[in-house]
């Protein structure tokens, strides 16, 4: 089946700066693993995290290298390549497509922050470091001598089980207790605690529980002031940049790469109802096969018209964002906005594919032994993500059609 992977490795511009190589051998052995992430996909569901086996074997793939940049031993991998390799993933397990996705997208934004930071992080002895991250709800930083006291919760952490640092969004409190904008705190897993909360309709894999710190003294070293210095904007004399990754627009990658995952599921999905149809009946009907009605045959095709084209809007980012890494600029914010608004409409396709597939799929989908019950599960829970609603980002794209100011967002976040 022609799915946004196949073929789709060769944009319309040249990329001399990514590592066109290292991409397809990063979505060939994420390819691979699908049936050990499918075999496995039910020990996420039973116990809330990926299995110890399956996060093993993506560290060994070396996924954890497309994060960095390649002035900290990272392969300089594009969105593209990180969208697709997160697409084959979900294909086996949906849970899996987004830790990654989550992981290698708060070390990206790592990545970005001053050269202190990187230092820390980067060149602290681990040449990958895995970075889990929230930024709602804020904790708080307070001032001390010697660095920054750190307290707060953060639920929906997904992938904390696994990381060996957190990037926590904070608010700066200052002497007179007033809290103002501040970044993210970037905590060592040997800092914080993680409170078992996740216990949630889809996604049970992702693991997305709550991240608390009590009290927690980090160097001044370890916070991204993002209020002072924005998401990829460099100060001058900046030493640690020049990567292409390092131009990228913080929300439409993140936003790229979550939709490629309900992508994955979505094609999963479909896979399954059109293979089933050439032996399943219509009970109840004259059709000993399901793919002999027309009917059926027109419903597969509107759901996969719909896929398609959502994947065709989700690369369109991609190749957007690529293109402004190689020219080293930040997004307008115009096309933040339409990035903004026609990736809602991937996720309405989506969504209405999936809904499609569903009926084909009937009452026997909804077994706990199906697999198409937990890519459906997980595609719902994760299109409604509070960065995928539709409904917010029509408005933020008439919004800025309209030249109505301010948006209903900052800047970074659209």
């Amino acid at each position: 089946m022609a799915t946004m992977l196949k073929d789709a490795l060769e944009p319309d511009f040249a990329m001399p700066d990514y590592n066109r190589a290292a991409e397809k051998e990063f979505i060939a052995k994420a390819r691979a693993l699908q049936p050990m992430l499918l075999a496995n996909a039910g020990y996420g569901d039973d116990n809330g995290v990926l299995h110890p086996d399956v996060f093993r074997a993506l560290t060994d793939a070396g996924f954890w290298a497309m994060a960095a940049p390649r002035r900290w031993g990272g392969v300089g991998t594009s969105a593209r390549a990180m969208a697709l390799v997160g697409y084959e993933l979900a294909k086996g397990d949906p849970s899996v497509g987004w830790v990654y996705t989550v992981l290698h997208g708060t070390t990206w934004v790592a990545s970005l922050g001053p050269d202190a930071l990187q230092e820390a992080i980067f060149g602290a002895g681990a040449q990958h470091p895995v970075i889990c991250g929230i930024a709602n709800p804020p904790g708080t930083l307070d001032e001390v001598e010697g660095g920054y006291i750190v307290n707060g919760r953060w639920p929906y952490a997904s992938g904390s089980a696994h990381a060996g640092w957190a990037q926590l969004g904070v608010a700066i409190r200052k002497p007179d207790g007033t809290l103002e904008h501040g970044g993210f705190a970037y905590l060592r897993r040997d800092q914080y605690t993680i409170d078992t909360t996740w216990h949630m309709m889809g996604m049970k894999g992702t693991g997305s529980n709550t991240i608390v710190a009590e009290n927690v003294l980090i160097p001044r070293d370890q916070f991204f002031h993002v209020a002072k210095l924005g998401i990829g904007g460099h100060e001058a004399g900046k030493r640690h940049v020049g990567e292409p990754s390092d131009y990228w627009p913080f929300m439409p990658f993140l936003r790229a790469t979550a939709h490629a995952v309900v992508a994955g599921a979505a094609s999963a999905i479909l896979e399954r109802v059109r293979d089933a149809s050439a032996k399943r009946p219509i009970v109840y009907t004259s059709y000993a096969r399901q793919a002999d009605c027309v009917t059926m045959q027109v419903e597969l095709g509107k759901a996969a018209a719909r896929i398609a084209a959502a994947e065709a809007l989700t690369l369109k980012t991609c190749d957007m964002i690529d293109q402004a890494g190689l020219e080293r600029r930040r997004l307008t914010p115009q096309e933040r906005a339409q990035s903004k608004g026609e990736g809602s409409l991937a996720v309405d396709l989506l969504n209405e594919a999936i809904e499609q597939l569903m009926f084909l799929a009937g009452s026997s989908a909804y077994a706990d032994s199906n697999p198409i019950q937990r890519y459906y599960r997980d595609a719902s829970f994760a299109m409604r993500h509070v960065a995928n609603l539709p409904y917010v980002g029509y408005e933020i794209f008439g919004k800025s059609l309209l030249s109505v100011e301010p948006n209903i967002s900052p800047a970074d976040f659209i």
